[in-house]
């Protein structure tokens, strides 16, 4: 008998399964010794390796399991999109609460104007204005050619121009229709504070046109006076 196949026989199936692996084992041994080296085997491979390029010429992906290749770089950015629709107008809001009053402003500047005609022959303006107060006259006699000529009586000494005396801020005229040639006619103002006062002018109808003449005997401008006697509380046929 073959001692091999008595030595298998009295050893038994699994003892010679051992022998083929160890066989296998040295024979491998002694290839590596003699230095033959074959074809890599997977534990030669770098993790790079294995997963660039596989010996079957794969891309080294296991079956049924994702691979991630190294990033890209980014791409470039993409065009700006169409502007959005405008959203509906929302609802009004409700009316807040009234703000508080406000202090009172400077008093504005004062106008006015009055006229009388107390004869046939020339009618009787006075205005005030800009702060100004303007007499005037106009001839009625046929033939003239009736327009207003107007005098300032603002230079007039005394005019009341602010301080204690006030602005002039309404006009009055009074005239008297008399049969003398000479015509006395009394402008008055009343100022912002209360006080009244009056300039004298006379009205010659011996001039052609009639015209006003408010200067005194000397040819000095008759003064704005303060007239005796001032409208205050309470007076019954008095005054201050």
């Amino acid at each position: 008998m073959n001692p091999e196949s008595r030595t298998a026989r009295l050893l038994g199936p699994p003892a010679r399964g051992r022998f083929k692996r160890a066989g296998v084992v040295a024979s491998l041994a002694l290839v590596m010794a003699s230095g033959v080296v074959g074809p890599a085997t997977p534990a030669d491979l770098t993790p790079s390796d294995r997963t660039a390029a596989a010996p079957d010429g794969s891309d080294g992906c296991r079956p049924h399991r994702p691979c991630r290749g190294p990033r890209g770089a980014t791409g470039p950015a993409g065009p700006q999109g169409p502007p959005g629709q405008t959203g509906a107008t929302g609802v009004t809001g409700a009316t807040g609460p009234q703000g508080e009053t406000g202090p009172v402003g400077p008093t504005g500047p004062c106008v006015g104007i009055d006229a009388a005609q107390e004869s046939a022959d020339f009618e009787i303006r006075l205005a005030l204005t800009g702060g100004r107060t303007y007499a005037g006259i106009r001839d009625q006699r046929a033939g003239e050619q009736q327009t207003l000529l107007w005098t300032d009586l603002s230079a007039r000494p005394d005019y009341p121009a602010g301080g204690a005396a006030g602005l002039p801020c309404d006009v009055t005229v009074n005239a008297h229709n008399r049969s003398e040639t000479v015509k006395r006619i009394k402008f008055d103002v009343i100022t912002t504070t209360g006080q009244v006062w009056e300039a004298a002018c006379v009205a010659f109808t011996t001039t052609h046109p009639a015209t006003l003449n408010c200067a005194d005997r000397t040819g000095r401008p008759k003064p704005w006076i303060l007239v005796a006697r001032q409208p205050t509380p309470d007076a019954l046929n008095g005054g201050a």
